[in-house]
């Protein structure tokens, strides 16, 4: 190597300090997948892309940087940074800067727009057990706040282990407590494989309709209702706004809606030419009148037009069935009379008005 090109080789050594430097962000290292949920990526993205799954987890929108160049062995893929490896629950990197999209496939989904927390880099970790496996909250704050709602609202309050979430936001010095700049969701997914409306493996039975996202008050060890954004039947999805990092739940109470509850065949009349138990026909003697679509606890009572008391009917707690049915005799076991009466259903605080018509 004469002089000239000697210098120029020096020259350029002393420079690739700088370069690498000044190019710091577009350069990351990969790890292969593997560990229990198949995402041990490093950080790998151009700053926008495809999301990347595997496992228990999805993950988008993580720190931003590009892969090493091809001639150097390495190759890009993902836009995630999960540590597995490292920890467990796993904790998945992000830029202030960018949104955030973490699913996990017990069914939650979080999402975050850019600037919502007020650091450069920060890690989140969704922890699907935390009372067994606490990240930043004392499990015994969500052993009380359980036992405070069933104690005041009863066994439909239970907490089932699929329906809790801690949502951990963190870096290297402290957890993140305050609230989140900007507002996003956080989806729950409920289990009802069987579609019959009931939350799957819940005594006593909850129905899906009342189920509700809480958030764990650790000031005073109580869980706190939030308004739902979106409630799916068809995608068995809830989302609810996420502003603060902490625990949530998907808590159940007892079905006291009555503004469904319906009475039929209206007019009964069992002894007419269209007599039966189809659509459109007015019933039969041995099928009475059917009350449907009813709350899991109240009264249904019967009255005349003029207000006495014809037959109260009580609705068994725990009821699992919607439909109660009335014999159409009075509570001394009497044909009532043809006529025209009133039907009115309490359930605690609702209560619903209607009329029937019997035709013997």
């Amino acid at each position: 190597m004469n002089r000239q090109n000697a210098k120029a080789v020096r020259r350029l050594f002393s420079l690739l300090p700088a370069l690498l430097l000044a190019a710091a962000p577009a350069f990351c290292d990969v790890l292969p997948s593997g560990g229990d949920y198949q995402l041990q990526g490093s950080v790998i993205d151009s700053g926008g892309g495809g999301k990347l799954a595997g496992g228990e987890y999805s993950v988008k929108s993580s720190i931003g940087q590009n892969s090493m160049p091809p001639n150097l062995g390495l190759t890009s893929g993902g836009v995630y940074s999960n540590r597995i490896g490292f920890d467990n629950p796993p904790h998945f990197t992000y830029q202030g800067k960018l949104p955030v999209v973490l699913t996990a496939a017990a069914g939650f989904r979080l999402n975050l727009p850019s600037n919502s927390v007020s650091k450069e880099l920060f890690d989140i970790t969704l922890n699907k057990d935390p009372v067994a496996q606490p990240i930043s909250v004392d499990p015994g704050k969500i052993t009380n706040a359980n036992e405070k709602i069933v104690y005041n609202d009863g066994g439909w309050s239970q907490l089932y282990a699929n329906n809790i979430s801690e949502m951990a936001i963190f870096d290297e010095q402290s957890f993140y407590t305050e609230a989140l700049g900007s507002r996003g969701t956080l989806t729950f997914q409920y289990k009802d494989d069987n579609d019959d409306g009931i939350l799957d493996g819940s005594n006593p039975p909850v129905r899906i309709g009342s189920l509700e996202a809480w958030i764990l008050d650790q000031s005073v060890d109580a869980w706190v209702k939030m308004p739902a954004i979106v409630s799916d039947p068809a995608t068995k999805l809830l989302t609810v706004p996420f502003g603060l990092p902490g625990v949530y739940a998907l808590l159940g109470t007892q079905d006291l809606s009555v503004k469904n509850v319906k009475a039929y065949p209206v007019p009964f009349r069992p002894n007419g030419p269209q007599a039966g138990i189809g659509q459109g026909q007015t019933g039969t003697e041995s099928g009475g009148i059917t009350f449907d679509n009813l709350p899991q606890a109240g009264t249904i009572t019967i009255f005349t037009l003029d207000g006495r008391q014809v037959k109260k009917i009580t609705i068994p707690d725990n009821m699992f069935i919607q439909k109660l049915t009335w014999d159409v005799k009075t509570s001394s076991g009497e044909k009532v009379a043809s006529g025209v009466y009133i039907w009115r259903i309490v359930a605690g605080p609702n209560s619903k008005t209607g009329k029937l018509m019997v035709i013997w």
